[in-house]
C-alpha cells in the first residue's frame, strides 16, 4: 500500500497495452471499424449489409468509485443517472448520433438486490427520460438487463451494500452526418457547465476530503487512505450550505439532448463535442492536427472543486487534469455565429450554462495542445498530447 491508490492512470495504461497485445491475435475483430473516430469518445462500426447508410455508435462505461457514496448515503437513485450520463455524454460528442439500445449489467450484493433495486430502476427511468431526443426517428430501448449476486467479490466499504454497474449504449448515426473531427484555427470553443465532479476522480476526492470512519469503511487495508478532515454531513463554508456528501453526490450533467438539438439547429459537420471526464481538460487533445485549444475564459469552478483544490494540495495542473473544474462539456464550432447560437440554445434550454471560453489556434509543434490561460491560480497551464 506504499503507492498512492488514488491514482490509477498508470495501472490503466498497463491494462490497455496488455489488452491491445492480446487483441492483435484476432485482427478480424476490427474489420468493420470506421476510422473517423479513432481516439475519440465513441467507436464507430460499419455493416454494409445490415445498416449500409449508418454507422453504429458504441459506448461502454460505469460509475467508478462514486458508487461508494450510494452505499454511505443509502441513495442509489442518483447513481444510475451517473452511469447513464457516462455513456450518453460520450455519445453526445458526435452530435447527430441517436441511441438505440441500452444494455445493463448490475453486479451486487444481496442486500442491494433486496433493498435498493427499486431505487436503481427509478434512477434509470429518471435518466433515460432526460436524454430522450425530440423528433428522433426511434426511441432508445432496453436491449438486455442482467443482475448477478456477487457477495464474495464486491464491496463498497459498508457490508452488504456493494454494487457496480456495467452499461453499454449503442446508437446509430447517418454516415453523411458524422462530424469531420478536424478542428481548424479560428474556430470558437463553447464551454458548458458541469454539476460537480461528475463521475471521475472520486477515489482521490474521498481520500482527500473524508476522515476515516469505520462505519463507512470496514476494510482494514484501506483505513490509512482516508486523510481528510470532514464527515459526510459537515458543511464547510465554501460549499454554500451543502454538506460534503451532497456536493459530491450531485449527479452528472446530461448533455445528449442539447447536443441533438445543436445537430438539428445547425446543418454543418464542423461541430463536435468534448466530454470532459477522466483526464480533465486534456480531453480536448483527442483529435486534431497542428492546432492548440486555447481556453482564455474558463467557466468558474464550482464550490466542490474549490474545496477539493484547497484540501488536496494539488497544484493547478494536477487539478485541471483530474477534474472538470466547472466545465463538463464543450463544443468546437465552425464560426462565431454558430458558437453564439449554441450558447443561446443551451442557455435557453435551462438545464446547463454555456459561454464562449476560447478558440482553436495554429500550433507548429508536432503534438496538439490545450492551454488554460486563466487557471484558478498561477501561470497558464498547457497539456500536450493525450495519454488516455
Amino acid at each position: 500500500m506504499g503507492k498512492d491508490t488514488a491514482d490509477y492512470e498508470e495501472s490503466e495504461e498497463i491494462a490497455i497495452a496488455s489488452g491491445k497485445k492480446a487483441l492483435e491475435r484476432a485482427p478480424w475483430l476490427f474489420n468493420r471499424v470506421n476510422p473517423k473516430t479513432k481516439g475519440f469518445f465513441v467507436e464507430l462500426r460499419d455493416n454494409q449489409i445490415i445498416h449500409p447508410n449508418y454507422s453504429s455508435v458504441h459506448c461502454v462505461d460505469g460509475n467508478g468509485t462514486k458508487l461508494f457514496l450510494s452505499a454511505w448515503s443509502d441513495n442509489y437513485r442518483k447513481a444510475m443517472t451517473d452511469g447513464i450520463a457516462m455513456n450518453a455524454n460520450d455519445m453526445a460528442t458526435i452530435i447527430n448520433a441517436k441511441p438505440s439500445e441500452l444494455e445493463l449489467y448490475i453486479a451486487c450484493q444481496q442486500g442491494v438486490e433486496v433493498n435498493y433495486m427499486g431505487q436503481i430502476m427509478d434512477g434509470l427511468v429518471d435518466a433515460v427520460e432526460r436524454i430522450r431526443i425530440p423528433n428522433a426517428p426511434w426511441d432508445m430501448n432496453i436491449g438486455k438487463m442482467e443482475t448477478a449476486s456477487v457477495d464474495e467479490m464486491i464491496s463498497l466499504g459498508v457490508k452488504n451494500k456493494g454494487v457496480d454497474f456495467g452499461i453499454v449504449m449503442v446508437g446509430y448515426i447517418a454516415k453523411d452526418e458524422i462530424p469531420n473531427l478536424n478542428p481548424k484555427p479560428g474556430q470558437p470553443i463553447v464551454g458548458v457547465s458541469s454539476t460537480g465532479l461528475h463521475s471521475n476522480g472520486f477515489t482521490g476526492a474521498r481520500h482527500v476530503l473524508f476522515i476515516y470512519d469505520p462505519a463507512l469503511e470496514y476494510r482494514e487495508e484501506w483505513k490509512g487512505q482516508y486523510r481528510g478532515r470532514f464527515k459526510p454531513d459537515d458543511k464547510p463554508d465554501i460549499l454554500e450550505g451543502k454538506t460534503v456528501m451532497e456536493a459530491l453526490q450531485e449527479p452528472t450533467a446530461l448533455y445528449m439532448k442539447e447536443a441533438a438539438l445543436v445537430g438539428q439547429s445547425f446543418d454543418t459537420k464542423e461541430i463536435y463535442g468534448v466530454n470532459i471526464t477522466g483526464n480533465g481538460l486534456m480531453n480536448f487533445n483527442r483529435v486534431g492536427e497542428g492546432v492548440s485549444f486555447e481556453i482564455t475564459d474558463p467557466i468558474e469552478m464550482l464550490p466542490i472543486h474549490k474545496l477539493l483544490a484547497q484540501e488536496s494540495g494539488w497544484d493547478p495542473e494536477t487539478s485541471y487534469k483530474k477534474q472538470n473544474n466547472g466545465m463538463g462539456f464543450a463544443y468546437i464550432a465552425p464560426d462565431m455565429e454558430t458558437a453564439e447560437g449554441i450558447v443561446k440554445l443551451v442557455n435557453e434550454a435551462g438545464e446547463n450554462r454555456a459561454k464562449i471560453v476560447g478558440e482553436v489556434r495554429d500550433n507548429k509543434d508536432k503534438e496538439i495542445k490545450t492551454t488554460i490561460h486563466k487557471p484558478y491560480e498561477g501561470e497558464p497551464i498547457t497539456f500536450t498530447g493525450y495519454n488516455g
